[in-house]
């Protein structure tokens, strides 16, 4: 049995590679090879183009025969074509190309046979589109199977579906009910839904009730009186006479009441009078600003700084926050440029206090100034002033003084330097009439001090005389005489308190 392979390559219309297309190969009529008493008969082969189009097939030829092979092949889209393989071809190779252009059946090397001539005929005219194709020429005049919407049909083989298929839909209520409708009986009649199933005619200015719209009057033909613009730019403005006209933006802006700030840049805005209300300045991007008065219920600096401020008139000055507290700085470099101002002739010119509790008050009385202390007044430094009064206590604050006890004897020198304290003097006997002298050491006395000595206790009531001598810078002599008539043997207890006194 001979065969001869048959080669193609598929290309599309615009010349590109048809891949993986199946084409059928139908041998058309029974055929013999006598050599192995082999009988052909009619079938299809099928092959497949490779990525390139390209692809290839075995097909039955008669190598002992005059008469030629004849098949029918079928195209990927359905075309077909008829060709003769020549029985020179056996046991080789020829491609499909040549087959449909220069072996078309036909003479007396085809087989004639019903079977052939019908294909012929019908290859012949599917292949060349010519001739026509009716309905009543195919078998009891039907067709099984559905079409495709790319071919023309419908895919379907149901109304519903092929509407589906087409994405058409069926006519219902509304295509009844706008059938339902008479012709129309004037122009310009608009259909429109009754809100009761149904539609009905109406004329234009009922159209124009059911829209809501308005009727082309007065304004639009004064509108339609307008000439056409005469620059870019213009606007329509009333000119309060019936009519309309056209205004450039300057005059637009008159007609509208914008002044200057209308044409001003966002970002270099200029405002010279006017107020403004309710507006944030400076949210996004604060920067700074000059006013020559700001008036506002409270002012917020976000811990900024107030400076080169002149006159500040303010009910109360009070810190940000309690854990930092307020600290007043008077900076002045210049002597008197510092200084705390009160009013003249007041009973209470200033008052400093917490609460109620008046801590120092001053007094501006005319012939009354004073400052009222309210409390104790510790003073580490020197005091000075032309008179020193007090209606209760004066002297020497708890931890000024302090305490010294002599030792060995009644004369042995004792040291303490404190402004006041109390001299514990030793126990030895002092006989009647005698006077015990020693030194008191102290770094607070100055040579023109006035030092003043006292029997505390420790004594018989009157027994001793004390006197101070040789006040010298650092230093001075206490004598104990005594005058209680006998020997005493009493550890006499001594207060003293210097007093700061000058010779000029």
């Amino acid at each position: 049995m001979s065969s001869t392979t048959v080669n193609f390559n598929l290309k599309t219309a615009g010349f590109a590679n048809y891949a993986n297309q199946t084409l059928s190969f139908k041998l058309l009529q029974v055929s013999a090879d006598k050599a192995d008493d082999t009988v052909i008969l009619p079938g299809i082969i099928t092959a497949t183009s490779a990525a390139n189009g390209t692809g290839s097939v075995a097909l039955f030829t008669t190598g002992e025969s005059d008469i030629e092979s004849t098949f029918e092949v079928t195209f990927p889209n359905r075309e077909k074509g008829l060709f003769q393989i020549p029985a020179t071809s056996a046991g080789g190779s020829i491609n499909l190309s040549d087959l449909l252009v220069d072996h078309v059946p036909g003479g007396s090397a085809a087989p004639q046979n019903s079977i052939y001539d019908a294909a012929v005929a019908y290859s012949v005219q599917r292949a060349n589109h010519t001739g026509s194709l009716t309905l009543d020429s195919l078998p009891n005049g039907s067709i099984t199977g559905t079409l495709a919407v790319a071919n023309g049909g419908t895919d379907a083989s149901t109304p519903a579906a092929a509407r589906t298929s087409l994405g058409a839909q069926e006519q219902k209520d509304v295509l009844d009910d706008l059938g339902a409708l008479s012709a129309p009986s004037q122009d310009g009649q608009i259909i429109v839904a009754t809100g009761a199933g149904a539609f009905n005619y109406e004329s234009g200015p009922s159209a124009r009730t059911s829209l809501g719209a308005q009727e082309q009057k007065d304004v639009l033909d004064d509108l339609g009186a307008l000439s056409a613009p005469a620059s870019d730019g213009q606007f329509i403005v009333a000119t309060g006479a019936g009519t309309f006209q056209y205004e450039t933006a300057a005059t637009a802006r008159t007609s509208l009441g914008l002044g200057t700030i209308a044409t001003q840049a966002s970002n270099s805005v200029d405002i010279d009078g006017g107020a403004i209300d309710g507006a944030v300045i400076g949210a996004n991007s604060a920067a700074a600003g000059t006013f020559a008065a700001l008036t506002s219920t409270s002012i917020n600096v976000s811990d900024g700084n107030i400076t080169n401020a002149g006159d500040i008139n303010c009910d109360s000055i009070s810190s940000d926050a309690a854990a930092t507290g307020l600290n007043i700085i008077f900076d002045g470099t210049d002597t008197g440029d510092n200084g705390i101002t009160i009013t003249d002739n007041l009973a209470n010119a200033l008052d400093i206090k917490e609460a109620s509790v008046s801590y120092l008050k001053f007094t501006t009385t005319d012939g009354g100034e004073k400052v009222v202390v309210g409390k104790d007044l510790d003073i580490s430094g020197t005091t000075t002033g032309t008179n020193v009064l007090a209606t209760t206590t004066l002297g020497y604050k708890v931890g000024s003084g302090g305490t010294v006890t002599q030792e060995t004897s009644k004369t042995t020198a004792v040291t303490l330097n404190k402004i006041n304290g109390e001299i514990v003097m030793n126990g030895a006997a002092l006989a009647d009439d005698a006077t015990a002298a020693f030194t008191l050491t102290n770094s607070t006395i100055a040579a023109t001090d006035v030092v003043i000595v006292n029997v505390a206790s420790v004594g018989t009531v009157g027994a001793y005389q004390v006197t101070v001598g040789a006040v010298a810078a650092g230093s001075c002599s206490i004598s104990v005489l005594n005058v209680s008539g006998g020997s005493l043997s009493q550890a006499i207890k001594l207060n003293f308190a210097v007093i700061k006194a000058v010779a000029s």
